[in-house]
């Protein structure tokens, strides 16, 4: 879907991708499957992140993404797990194709 601004040109949403490939959890397609890379944000965050789970390396599957910028469903290691838009951001991961 293209957007047009104020001034009638096209805007096309770009996904962020990094150096080696990875792209932010909350850019992927819904039940799309990726491998977490690396975490980033403060100290607390990334220490909830890991509690939850969610550390390099571990496969995760993108269940349910909710309209505006709302809440992302995702499955890591067998369990269900809901994280706001904004915490999705910070968590970089790998696609897995197919």
């Amino acid at each position: 879907m293209q957007l047009r601004n104020r001034h009638g040109h096209s805007h096309k949403a770009k996904t962020p991708v990094n150096v080696d490939g990875s792209v932010p959890l909350n850019s992927l397609p819904e039940g799309s499957k990726a491998i977490v890379t690396h975490t980033s944000g403060g100290l607390c965050a990334v220490r909830r992140l890991s509690e939850m789970g969610l550390t390099p390396g571990c496969e995760i599957t993108l269940k349910r993404k909710c309209s505006f910028r709302g809440p992302i469903e995702i499955e890591v290691r067998g369990v269900a797990l809901a994280l706001g838009y904004g915490l999705s951001s910070q968590i970089f991961v790998q696609p897995i194709e197919g």
